[in-house]
């Protein structure tokens, strides 16, 4: 991933100050269904915390998780 690429991942979520969002929040950034995102945060694939019995995805992880999917994209044009 180029720095440009990287630089407008991170600026894609920083939309505001908040530093956690809801599973169903991170669902509407990422376009995805709140089911998905429950099963990449129990996969490990989505870092999430609990905040005693709330469930929060960090904004720094999502742009992470975005930024490694087009990492993969990449490598995987590279083996073609």
């Amino acid at each position: 991933m180029t720095v440009r690429e990287e630089t407008l991942v991170n600026e894609s979520f920083i939309i505001d100050d908040q530093l956690l969002v809801t599973p169903e929040e991170a669902a509407r950034r990422l376009s995805l269904g709140r089911t998905t995102i429950y099963e990449l945060m129990s996969s490990g694939a989505l870092q999430s915390v609990n905040i005693g019995r709330c469930r929060r995805v960090p904004v720094s992880s999502l742009s992470s998780f975005v930024s490694k999917l087009i990492g993969d994209v990449a490598v995987e044009q590279r083996r073609r």
